[in-house]
């Protein structure tokens, strides 16, 4: 059945527009990424109505480590809390729009958490940026606004991945029966992770056109379930060694909590993280302020150096001396943080230093790091 909408013209004339399909895929593509309004961030959450960032057209998806995309979402936004939200679009004539694209998109959210690297999300959003004439860095202020710290909020979305904590969108002009009984399935399951469908239908009459949003899969069920499901819990060193050993194994494990005992004993804080489902622990120092200045994160046996903060002391405020930072721990055998990263972060595998020798290499770069930021550290206590 076709759809009417009547618009009251400011004469008092009722001007009738009828429902019309996309003339292509990629016309209703290219409007997502012209207006993510249309993705009814208002109705996701009214409460708190979702704002979205585009990071790339066709983002490319591994399936493995630092492997080349197998597959590509037609869209990859965040939204202001960091959220990585897959867009899939196809249009009601699609056939595949029925059952194959949820097994599609499954594919590429298992995927995308296990093996996107934050670096080439954030490579990827300043390409877009730059290939429509965008500063990065002004899109990026006037999305999320001057009191959020860049780092923090692409830590943040590093976070998201790491917990699984994703958004999946199927975007259509009709969305059908069929689709719509398993997203309100898959939605009522899942968790941290929301699966939705957004209908966006076309309206055209006398040379106007007018597009409808709706949102589909958001049962109440579903938004209670996930309310209950979304508590914070509080880590600590036995529970991170668990998780880290159920998924990486025992020598994964015992390197991190030789890593967190090493630290403890060379004058290094400690910080447990808050994540509903994966462990997180800060290894850096605690700073007169209160804040915590982070050196490194652990995320479930992934090591991530972070550099956002080390970068506001001297000597590190340097470019030369957190690049030489980079240079030394990349000495020791299968680390590879990235050298082009000296303002952000990079990851590579705690297993790497499974190995006595490396470990120990490992941890005489954290002693000269220690060495150089003690008397800013001083001034700070």
């Amino acid at each position: 059945m076709r759809g009417e909408i009547f618009l009251l013209q400011d004469n008092n004339e009722l001007l009738e527009m009828n429902e019309q399909k996309y003339d292509s895929e990629d016309l209703l593509q290219s409007l997502l990424e012209d207006y993510p309004k249309l993705l009814a961030g208002s109705q996701i959450n009214p409460s708190n109505p979702r704002r979205w960032l585009l990071i790339r057209r066709e983002m490319g998806i591994p399936d493995k480590e630092q492997g080349a995309g197998r597959w590509s979402i037609d869209h990859l936004f965040l939204d202001q809390d960091g959220v990585p939200t897959l867009v899939e679009v196809k249009r009601s004539t699609d056939t595949r729009i029925r059952r194959e694209v949820v097994a599609q998109m499954l594919d590429y959210a298992a995927n995308s958490i296990q093996f996107w690297e934050i670096n080439d999300i954030i490579s990827s959003f300043q390409n877009t940026c730059e290939q429509r004439g965008d500063d990065p860095d002004e899109f990026f202020a006037e999305f999320i606004g001057d009191g959020f710290d860049q780092d923090d909020f692409w830590e943040l979305v590093n976070a998201n991945l790491r917990q699984g904590k994703i958004r999946m969108l199927f975007v259509a002009d009709i969305i059908p029966p069929e689709l719509q009984r398993i997203v309100e399935f898959l939605n009522e399951q899942m968790n941290p992770a929301e699966v939705m469908a957004v209908e966006v239908k076309q309206y055209t009459g006398q040379k106007l056109k007018t597009l409808v949003s709706r949102v589909v899969g958001q049962t109440m069920k579903a938004v209670d379930v996930k309310s209950v499901r979304s508590g914070k819990r509080q880590w600590d060193r036995e529970s991170i060694l668990e998780q880290i050993r159920e998924e990486r194994g025992e020598d994964t494990a015992k390197v991190v909590e030789k890593l967190i005992v090493w630290c403890e004993e060379n004058g290094f804080a400690i910080k447990y993280g808050k994540g509903p489902k994966v462990g997180t622990v800060s290894l850096g120092w605690w700073l007169k302020s209160g804040s915590f200045c982070k050196l490194f994160e652990i995320y479930s046996g992934d090591l991530l150096v972070v550099l956002g903060c080390i970068k506001n002391y001297s000597p590190f405020d340097k470019d030369e001396m957190r690049l030489e930072l980079i240079t030394r721990l990349n000495e020791v055998q299968n680390i590879s943080f990235k050298t082009d990263r000296i303002d952000t972060w990079s990851q590579s595998r705690a297993a790497s230093l499974i190995d006595e020798k490396e470990f120990n290499k490992f941890c005489g770069v954290l002693s000269w790091i220690s060495e150089k930021m003690s008397p800013n550290l001083r001034d700070e206590q």
